[in-house]
């Protein structure tokens, strides 16, 4: 039994003092939030009315008077004052709470509302703790004893259910998605309608509603389509026929993609090939939406540009029609191949041949094949060992001076019936002179060793033949002149 030894002037002074003061104190400021309409007003009233006096009774009881602790007038005036406290700090405790779920929901991100009760609850069960074993001095043993294999029984009976209320503390606490949120979580793809802390419920684009237990979404691999950087890619797989080239096929597709609604221009939409077959290629289009709720309607809309883009492109779609047929390789092989009168044509819109006889063009058109280059594609440069007469049949070239550093400078475009060949040597070192594709080319491609013949008994194309070479070393070197010129300028 704890017994005070005799009465302290310490704690006289204390109630006499002190406490009028505090008392005295706490009615001011309870005034001036009574003014400012602050929460706080009740925590003080609190302390005023009830916190201070059981506090002096039990002062003047206990060390004033020098009565036991265990007897009745201290153990009463310990209990309201711990009940008092404990009522102080709870209300102290649902504002600081309270401010915080209120910026929780202004952010979008609410917190449940017993995770907000958990602290007050913590104190509720530590101060009825102390009440009952400490004031009043019960002893809690055996209390605590039947608590734990209650809680025991109760945990293997409802583990399932325990399992389903942990895994949604923790998507509470830290949740992965949010209310309005597009996720996919193990193939349920849909809109966060609601999380609670047993189920997520999940409408899909059906409109049905799915509900899935947290347990299962704690260990899923979740993908939220609202957290992503700005966009979401939208690919489309789809094939065209092997007879567009694929620069034309790449280009319609874009066209479609760039006049979707809702794709965006940022980044920009691309066209990928995936599969080189006959009779059909295959093509993947990434494009980027801001809304991934719009996804189905923006594949509906590019499905539907596509069909009027392959017509004002030229581009056939895949045809579903099946012929039955023999096929004869080399009669096939042969068919594609251009004829003799067409090879004799492109060659005769070359000035550099107009002084050819039919003999010669017979000779050069029997000699010559037909390649095609895409757009981009370097057709030919001084570095290739290929001596190859080459003359533009369709489309469009640039003669480009390139840098040792990869840096292109444009000489002189070249159109039909000029030649991509013919480049002769660039001046100075690292740098070498190349002919690149404007758009699709189509080129006829004479062997060497018969241009070179026909240029050693035709001294009118050996002398076209130089001056072409020749021409195309001057505008290079006049380009480098001017560009000396300029440079020395700035450094001026």
């Amino acid at each position: 039994m704890n017994t005070v030894a005799g009465p302290s002037p310490w704690w006289a002074t204390v109630v006499i003092v002190v406490v009028p003061l505090v008392i005295i104190a706490a009615a001011e400021l309870d005034e001036r939030l009574r003014q400012r309409e602050s929460p706080l007003r009740r925590a003080v009233d609190i302390l005023r009315n009830w916190m201070l006096p059981a506090f002096a009774v039990w002062a003047i009881a206990v060390p004033v008077v020098g009565l036991d602790n265990d007897s009745l007038i201290p153990t009463v005036a310990a209990s309201f004052l711990l009940v008092s406290t404990t009522a102080v700090v709870l209300v102290v405790l649902k504002l600081v709470v309270g401010g915080i779920g209120e910026r929780r929901r202004e952010e979008e991100r609410p917190v449940p509302q017993l995770l907000l009760a958990a602290p007050r609850i913590a104190v509720v069960l530590i101060a009825g703790w102390a009440l009952v074993g400490s004031v009043w001095g019960v002893d809690l043993s055996s209390a605590l004893a039947a608590l734990g294999v209650t809680s025991l029984i109760i945990s293997f009976a409802l583990q399932d259910t325990l399992s389903g209320l942990a895994s949604g503390m923790l998507l509470l606490s830290d949740p992965p998605f949010q209310t309005g949120d597009w996720i996919n979580a193990d193939e349920i793809e849909g809109k966060v309608l609601d999380i609670n802390w047993r189920t997520t419920r999940i409408q899909n684009r059906d409109g049905d509603t799915i509900i899935v237990p947290n347990s299962q979404l704690a260990n899923a691999s979740i993908q939220n389509y609202a957290q992503a950087a700005g966009a979401h890619k939208v690919r489309v797989d789809l094939q065209l026929a092997f007879v567009n080239p694929p620069t034309l096929a790449k280009a319609m597709l874009l066209d479609a993609a760039r006049n979707t609604p809702g794709v965006l221009e940022e980044p920009a939409p691309y066209v990928a090939v995936l599969q080189i077959d006959d009779p059909l290629m295959g093509y993947q289009v990434h494009m980027w939406i801001a809304d991934f709720a719009i996804e189905p309607v923006v594949r509906t809309d590019f499905g539907s540009l596509v069909w009027y883009q392959s017509h004002r492109h030229g581009v056939p779609l895949p045809n579903p029609a099946q012929d039955l047929f023999l096929y004869d390789g080399v009669a096939a092989g042969e068919a594609r191949l251009p004829t003799p009168a067409e090879l004799r044509a492109v060659l005769a819109k070359s000035q550099l041949l107009v002084s050819l006889g039919d003999v010669d063009l017979d000779r050069l058109a029997h000699s010559s094949r037909m390649e095609r280059f895409s757009v981009g594609e370097v057709m030919v440069d001084t570095r290739s060992s290929s001596q190859d007469l080459l003359l533009i049949a369709e489309g469009r070239a640039v003669l480009n001076l390139v840098e040792d550093d990869g840096t292109e400078t444009g000489v002189a475009e070249l159109s039909v019936g000029d030649t991509v060949g013919l480049l002769g040597d660039a001046p100075g070192e690292g740098r070498h002179l190349s002919s690149l594709a404007l758009s699709d080319c189509v080129v006829l491609v004479v062997e060497a060793a018969v241009a070179a013949e026909i240029g050693s008994r035709n001294a009118e194309v050996a002398a076209a033949f130089n001056r072409t070479v020749t021409l195309r070393r001057r505008r290079v070197e006049r380009m480098l002149e001017r560009r000396h010129y300029e440079q020395a300028g700035n450094d001026e």
